[in-house]
């Protein structure tokens, strides 16, 4: 692949756009209570926790709040 090939496939993606906070805080939320779940199932769910915990973590981040906080969020 070219260098005009490259910058034509650059200028061709679409951007998203930037999500509005309440839908951050929503999903938030919702990570939130999922983490809960799936903390509290049996069963082998350690990557699963940590790629949601990662998420649920990002997502506190944009909102603003401390490691502190999102721990003190997800914790039952």
């Amino acid at each position: 692949m070219g260098t005009k090939e490259i910058i034509a496939n650059q200028n061709t993606i679409t951007i998203e756009r930037m999500r509005h906070p309440a839908e951050i805080l929503a999903r938030y939320q919702q990570d939130c209570q999922q983490y809960k779940e799936l903390k509290t199932s049996k069963g082998n769910v350690r990557e699963q926790l940590l790629m949601l915990y990662a998420e649920v973590k990002l997502l506190g981040w944009i909102l603003g709040k401390t490691e502190a906080d999102v721990v003190k969020d997800v914790t039952i």
